[in-house]
């Protein structure tokens, strides 16, 4: 019943989609029929029906637009780097997960399934370790920021965010202490990642980011423990604060307190090599706070 969903409802919509938004870039109809699996014929053919087409094709499944334009935006940065093994890891835990979804939206008794799948990407199952340690940190709680936390990683030097895995939720703060909402894919996140992508530009060896609150009491935790430490904003606006970033990335530093600024939160972001060196800054930090 998924593969069936999958395969005659949604992959030829986000075909459709992905058609348009590759030659909106660009793209010529060859390299999308290489993408895209399809012959070059029927690109012409696809390309012919209006996006919006393909859209409601989705939307009469219980998929909203939001949700389509994330997985649509994953696929095209994942595209970006013509790396075909990748994209096809990609859009094959997508297409899994749109099918899961649309199948939960109207039999709800299959809910529990909706984004668990077969296909497995070690990379991933490496993330999902590395998060499942970081959730059990006692206290994490205090300092994860009213907007949310997320856990971003790149298996190896990134050239753009859809190298980097990261969830397509967030970790938040609930009554017994921290949970996550989403599933971890290949740009999965934008902002934590683009932290990242700045911060390996300049320091290679950065694999991890991971965004915490930046306050007075986080702030004089930070000067306590032994991390290269840069504070930046406030910012008037998300321009200046990007400037503000990449500015401070330049410096390879360890950990980036960012104060915020017009329609942003402060957000502590703690950058580094391997998994053990962001648990000694997550545990140096919390030890501080008590």
């Amino acid at each position: 019943m998924i593969h069936e969903l999958a395969s005659t409802r949604i992959l030829p919509a986000m075909r459709g989609i992905l058609a348009h938004r590759l030659s909106g870039r660009g793209v010529s109809q060859r390299k999308i029929s290489w993408f895209l699996e399809v012959t070059q014929p029927m690109i012409s053919k696809i390309l012919k029906k209006p996006i919006d087409e393909y859209y409601e094709e989705l939307e009469k499944l219980g998929l909203p637009r939001e949700l389509i334009d994330h997985y649509v935006n994953i696929l095209l940065d994942t595209s970006a780097n013509s790396n075909y093994e990748r994209f096809i890891v990609v859009s094959y835990t997508i297409i899994n997960q749109m099918a899961l979804r649309a199948l939960c939206n109207t039999r709800n008794y299959l809910s529990r399934i909706c984004f668990s799948g077969e296909f497995r990407d070690p990379e991933v199952e490496y993330y999902k370790s590395v998060l499942f340690k970081i959730l059990s940190i006692r206290g994490l709680e205090k300092i994860i920021p009213e907007v949310g936390s997320n856990l971003v990683y790149a298996p190896e030097k990134p050239t753009n965010i859809g190298d980097i895995i990261g969830l397509t939720g967030r970790i938040v703060k609930v009554y017994e202490g921290v949970t996550y909402y989403g599933e971890p894919v290949y740009g999965g996140s934008r902002h934590v990642a683009k932290i990242l992508l700045y911060a390996s530009k300049y320091n290679p060896k950065i694999r991890f980011c991971f965004n915490i609150v930046c306050n007075s009491r986080v702030k004089s935790a930070l000067l306590r423990i032994e991390a290269k430490t840069i504070v930046t904003g406030p910012h008037m606006s998300e321009e200046e604060f990007w400037t503000g970033i990449e500015k401070a990335a330049e410096e390879s530093p360890n950990i980036i307190c960012d104060q915020g600024g017009l329609g942003l939160e402060p957000n502590t972001y703690i950058l580094a090599e391997d998994y053990s060196r962001l648990e000694y800054y997550l545990k140096r930090i919390m030890s501080e706070l008590t």
